[in-house]
């Protein structure tokens, strides 16, 4: 085309519109289609939250993602649990334990400075308020206190991250502070963990939760005016990960001599 043609095609169609000038309306039509399917999903996801939250139970305590995450772990736990199965807690910590394989151990001790490495950062009570987690048991003998992440208790297991810390002040004197992890995890049988066989997982049932914190377990729901768990696919182990709280009980024993100034009505 002539410089005399092109000029007569502009003339022709004075109203065209430049290519990059249509690109970019074009952009800005794709964006706003996006930010709107995005502001519907979020407001669909609040009023899910808000509908979740109307059950009458009072979690008025507890952050609003935190409140969430335990209402929507209730109501998966909600199935009945017959009476027979209420009382099937214990932790069989004087088990024989079948030698780990080179291999297994190889393993064992990497996951085990996983833990350590990542206790680190769950040392204070700021690191663990920041990370998510909030109060949810009253001081036990021989394990402190319970600190519980809603949010990750229905992750797999994950050394670097526990779903539960244990909290106590009577190791080092200087507050409260991490002592131990307790890996609480959802899964149909005993979760595959650290290697080999000496992290003997339990499961806490008919477990009653009244504004976050655990009142009573082996409960039915009547009995509970709060979040009820049958907890038939909730598993924990405690796990003595942090420096000089090691326990002579052993790695995974439910319990630590070091935090029973009180009567502790300790396990063999």
């Amino acid at each position: 085309m002539t410089p005399d043609e092109n000029t007569d095609a502009t003339v022709r169609n004075p109203g065209a519109v430049p290519r990059w000038v249509a690109l970019v309306l074009l952009a800005a039509v794709l964006v706003a289609g996006f930010m709107a399917v995005s502001f519907s999903s979020d407001a669909e996801d609040a009023r899910a939250q808000a509908d979740l939250l109307k059950d009458g139970v009072d979690r008025s305590s507890l952050p609003l993602d935190q409140a969430v995450a335990l209402a929507e772990l209730a109501h998966a736990q909600s199935a009945p649990l017959p009476a027979s199965e209420l009382h099937d807690h214990h932790h069989d910590h004087g088990a024989e334990h079948t030698e780990m394989s080179p291999e297994e151990q190889a393993l064992f001790e990497e996951q085990w400075q996983t833990a350590v490495e990542a206790a680190e950062g769950h040392a204070t009570m700021k690191q663990l308020e920041e990370l998510g987690f909030v109060r949810s048991s009253g001081e036990t003998d021989g394990a402190g206190e319970h600190w519980t992440n809603w949010e990750l208790v229905d992750l797999p297991f994950d050394p670097a991250r526990p779903s539960q810390v244990l909290v106590d002040e009577l190791v080092f004197g200087q507050g409260p502070e991490l002592i131990a992890f307790s890996y609480w995890v959802r899964s149909d049988g005993p979760p595959e963990g650290f290697a080999g066989d000496l992290d003997v997982w339990h499961r806490h049932r008919g477990v009653c939760f009244v504004d976050g914190m655990i009142m009573d377990e082996n409960r039915q729901p009547e009995e509970c005016d709060g979040d009820w768990f049958n907890g038939e696919n909730l598993w924990m182990v405690h796990a003595w990960v942090v420096p000089g709280v090691e326990n002579v009980y052993g790695d995974f024993h439910n319990v630590n001599p070091l935090l029973c100034e009180r009567a502790c009505g300790l396990e063999d």
